[in-house]
């Protein structure tokens, strides 16, 4: 991730370069209904974001719910840009089932495998981590 920050700086400086996702472009994705609380479902995104997903440092994770929507969202931020690489929205369907839909960027290391790691964490109600080499 690292050496892939590295180019676009020098492309940021240079007028552009993509990193992160953006509407309408083709982020892997997975939507499904949980079996718990979206009180539950928050909690556990939010913790698997900050013990996977930030990595050493360059990441942050920024999260938010609404009580009154019953609905959030967990955010993976790019410290130097603020660009979203990995995105959880969530919404209560009823007391104990949410609508949760994760994206990722699909750059290394938020690629499919990290996707697949965030619906483990919330269907396991563990945290589930990809180990990244």
């Amino acid at each position: 991730m690292k050496s892939l920050i590295a180019s676009c700086g020098f492309a940021l400086a240079l007028g552009g370069c993509a990193v992160g996702i953006h509407p309408g472009d083709d982020s892997p994705s997975v939507s499904y209904t949980a079996t718990n609380s979206y009180q539950t479902v928050y909690l556990r995104v939010q913790n698997q974001a900050a013990e996977c997903l930030r990595g050493n440092g360059g990441f942050a994770v920024v999260a938010n719910v609404d009580p009154a929507t019953q609905a959030g969202e967990v955010l993976v931020k790019e410290d130097i840009t603020g660009a979203v690489m990995a995105r959880t929205v969530l919404k209560a369907v009823d007391d104990r089932h949410t609508q949760v839909t994760h994206t990722v960027s699909g750059h290394r290391p938020l690629d499919a495998n990290a996707l697949h790691a965030m619906r483990e964490s919330v269907l396991m109600d563990t945290s589930v981590c990809f180990a990244y080499k």
